[in-house]
Order: structure tokens, then sequence, then C-alpha cells
């Protein structure tokens, strides 16, 4: 090369020391800016102006483009210029150095030989250290690699073990307490049990009541045991003895009253492991008994001239009936009445107007339980009860013919029972039905109750009628039908719209008043009341 003509050789990386092509700004061998600065670049063009002297001298030849078979180091993958024995990279052999075919060159095939691309002295050791970072890189990553496989393979053999674990446990193979886990002072071992059937004596019953008992029993040595119980010899339900020893017992609660019970002692280990099971035994719990008689709740007297209804409620079901006289002995009663009962109601007949009588309240309950009123207490008869048609009054007497006879009936008939009165006519077309209750009241027979329909304003013929239709409908008319043509009994009794009912107890005393319609079951309610 002529002096003074522009250098035309080649340029190598600052960072790394490779050869970058003319106009290129970035280093393809390491990314970065390839331009060497003032002294890197004049070495290198003092070194081919050295070469270019010489072959001008006759003392070289310049170097003839030719194509050369490339190698690689097998260690350390540097591309080589030629057959080498030793890398001149790594110092190593290159005995199995391979060829890299042209234009396959990869990321190695940019580390060329000084002695190729005629690096200046501080090119050939910058290329050289770089070249070793990369290898080092390279294993470091495969070592780091290799650490994660290693941890990847110990997590996974670390959750087989404990999931075969848990699983050994749940199905029996391994314990589900493992005592080499606990301290050694908390590895208490249960007694050894060695007591047989023959030494379990000694089984007695007692404190036997409606609901439970008691089952005590010995061992010849210290022992755990319980009691198996139930209805039948297959028993059911267990109790077991609180603390070891070789005399125990167990108290059974709970039970149901007047039933026979079977029952076995069983002797375990400690740990629920049965040892040994007597015989079959029985016991029967005693029937339950109530003590408590039944509490009155209140009570209350509605006195007439001759009579007195009273009334009192119970805790329990009990029987009624009272106790009265002028004194407080009260030597007269009134007849039981055992019906089971909270509502009672009692009635006193046949007394004296204008007297003080004292009384006492008598329940008894299932249980033979007796509630009494003591001290007794006291009420007094009305002077005189006057006659009228409201509710407190004496009914007003009557004497109407029946219908269809020559007979007649008078209210005062009846006294010492209880009379269901009802005033209806032909004309009111809630009466049919109101004619069918009292029939069934009277088909009741219910003892000291009578019914008395009375007709009123009606004429005989509308009346004969309607006692045929409901004949010919509904069977025969056993209820007693009076006529009251001129409507006297009905002013008497402020009878205003029919039906009208009236309630008279067996002092003739009106006790209830009904106006319209009503069912059987109130009237029965009501009839019960008198």
């Amino acid at each position: 090369m002529a002096e003074g003509e522009p250098q035309t050789g080649p340029k190598f990386c600052r960072q790394c020391g490779g050869v970058v092509p003319e106009g290129t700004p970035i280093c393809p061998r390491c990314g970065q800016k390839w331009y060497m600065d003032r002294v890197e670049q004049q070495g290198a063009d003092l070194w081919q102006k050295i070469l270019e002297k010489r072959a001008a001298a006759g003392l070289g030849e310049a170097a003839q483009a030719q194509e050369q078979k490339q190698y690689r180091c097998p260690n350390c993958m540097a591309v080589l210029q030629g057959p080498s024995p030793t890398c001149p990279h790594c110092g190593k052999s290159t005995a199995k150095a391979r060829i890299v075919p042209p234009g396959q060159e990869d990321e190695a095939s940019i580390e060329k030989t000084a002695e190729e691309l005629n690096l200046p002295p501080a090119a050939k050791g910058l290329a050289a250290i770089k070249g070793a970072s990369r290898r080092e890189e390279r294993k470091g990553s495969r070592r780091r690699l290799k650490t994660l496989d290693i941890i990847i393979i110990v997590v996974i053999v670390i959750i087989l073990a404990g999931a075969g674990f848990m699983l050994a446990r749940q199905y029996g193979i391994l314990p589900s307490t493992l005592t080499f886990f606990n301290p050694p002072e908390q590895q208490q071992a249960p007694p050894e049990q060695t007591t047989t059937a023959e030494e379990v004596s000694n089984i007695a019953i007692s404190d036997i009541t409606s609901d439970g008992a008691t089952i005590a029993w010995t061992t010849a040595e210290p022992a755990w045991g319980k009691v198996i119980y139930g209805k039948t010899e297959s028993y059911g339900d267990a109790a077991a003895a609180i603390v070891q020893g070789s005399a125990q017992k167990v108290t059974l609660s709970g039970l149901e009253p007047s039933t026979t019970y079977h029952f076995a002692v069983v002797v375990t280990d400690g740990k629920g492991k049965e040892l040994h099971s007597s015989n079959d035994h029985l016991f029967e719990t005693v029937q339950r008994v109530n003590t408590i008689p039944p509490v009155v709740i209140g009570f209350k007297v509605l006195p007439t001239d001759g009579s007195a209804i009273i009334s009192w409620s119970t805790d329990t079901p009990s029987s009624s009936q009272v106790l009265y006289g002028p004194d407080t002995s009260c030597s007269s009663t009134t007849v039981e009445d055992t019906m089971m009962v909270t509502e009672h109601i009692v009635r006193i007949i046949g007394l004296e107007a204008n007297t003080s009588y004292y009384y006492r309240i008598r329940s008894v309950d299932a249980d033979g339980n007796v509630a009494t009123m003591d001290p007794p207490n006291t009420f007094t008869t009305l002077v005189t009860v006057p006659t009228g048609p409201r509710i407190g009054d004496r009914a007003p007497d009557f004497t109407l013919p029946i219908f269809g006879t020559q007979k007649t009936i008078s209210l005062r008939d009846y006294r010492g029972q209880k009379v269901l009165l009802t005033f209806w006519a032909v004309y009111c077309p809630e009466c049919d039905r109101e004619l069918s209750l009292l029939q069934s009241i009277q088909d009741k027979n219910i003892p000291g109750v009578n019914v008395i329909a009375v007709f009123m304003e009606s004429k005989l013929d509308d009346i004969d009628k309607t006692i045929a239709t409901y004949k010919s409908e509904r069977g025969e008319l056993t209820v007693p039908v009076v006529v009251d043509m001129y409507k006297t009994t009905a002013h008497s009794y402020n009878v205003e719209k029919v039906p009208y009912t009236v309630f008279i107890d067996s002092d003739m005393i009106i006790r209830d008043i009904e106006p319209g319609n009503f069912n059987l079951e109130q009237v029965e309610r009501t009839l019960n009341t008198l």
C-alpha cells in the first residue's frame, strides 16, 4: 500500500476485540459500539503498513484470498484458522476439532484467532479474556440448572412421603399416635391387665329408681371397667368407670320407668380393648310415682237464692268435687265428677235463701294426689231472685199446649233439671235447621237436660206441614213442640227475633241466652256450665 493512501485495514471492537465490518456501528459479536480509541487503531494500522512494506520489499507475500477450512475447538468452541494440535485460546488439545461449514458460523465463529484477524497484542488479550468469561458464564448456568433440578426432586419426594404417611395412618397401617414423637415423660404405657373371667365377682345392683340404677363389681387386680346395657341382650348403651381399681361401680341414668334392662360388666386394658365380658344380668326399674298434688289456680262462686255454682282451675288434670255446709266441718258433699279435667264446674242445689255456707274444693289427680282448700271459704245465697228475661233472673213460668195432643207443659215441672228453651216460627227460614239441632240434642239423652220447642203465632196447619216434612225427610221428631199462638210466653222472655234460645239451670235461673242460630258444640258446652 502506497504512502498517503487511505488505510482500509480491519477495525476491531473495543469491548471484545472482534472484527467489525466497515460502516457498521455495532459489533456483531458483543452488540456494543465497536470503535477503538486512537492508540489501539493506530497500532492496527501500523501493523498493516509493516505487512505491506515487507511484501513490497520481497520479504514476504501478501495474504491471498482463498477459501480455507475453519475448525472449532472442542473445549472452548473457539473458531481456529486451521488444524492445530492445541487451541491458542484455551491451550487444550484440539484432537476432536470439527470443521465449521462456510456461512454457518454461529456466535462461536466470531471468535477468530489472532493470526487470522491480524490482531494487535492488546486486542489478543482482550479477546482471550472475553472468551474465558463467556465460557465461565455457560458453566455457571449449567450448574444452576443442576441445582434447581435437585431442589425440585427433593420437594417432590417430601410431598409424596407425606401423602403416603397420611394414607398409612388413615388405613391403620401406622398407629394414629406415634409415641416416638412424644417426650419420654409423656410416654406412659397403660398398666398390664391380666384379669380373667373367673376374677370378676360380686356384681351387685342397688339404688334402683324409675330412671336409674347403680351397678358395682370387684376384680382380683386393679382394672378398667364399664357396663354395657340396654332393653335387649344386644345392649346398645355403655357407661364407664371413672378410675382404675379393684372395686368399681357405675351409676346409670336416663332409664325408662317399669322397664327390664339387660347389662354385662366389661373389663378393658385401659385403651378400650375388651379383655373380658361377664354373663348377662337383668334388673327392672320401678314405676314412676307422682307425689305432687294438683295446684288450684283460681276459683269463683255464683250463688242464687237456692243454689250456687263454684268453678276453679288446676295445673294438672283431676276430678271435681265440693264439700259444703253451715259450719267449717263441711259435712255435705256433691257427687264426685271423676273426669280428669283442668277446668272444673260444680253446682250445689237445695240451699236455703239468704244463708251463709262454708265450702272446700277437692280435686284428685290420676296418681291419687289430693288438692283441697284449707281453710274453707264462704258464700251467701241471695234473699230473692227476681223473675225476668235477663241472665241471672229466674225464668218466667209458663203453661203451653203440646201440639197434636191434649196435654200441656209447665216450666215449673222441670225444677231441678236443666232446660233448653227455643223460640221459632214456621215462616223463619233459619228455624228449619234449628229443629234438626234440637232433635240431635234430644237423641243424646243427656242426663238432667230437657229440650222444649216453642212455635210462636203459627197456624196449626203450617205447624203440621213443618212436622210432616221433617218426618219424611229426616225421621221421627221426639222434641216436645208447644204452641205460643198469641206470643204471650215470647213477650215474657223479650223475644224479638227468631230463633231465640234460653239456657235455664235446675233452679230455674237463666244462665245464658243465644239469639240466632247455634251449633251442637256450643249447646253442649253451655249445658255443661249450668
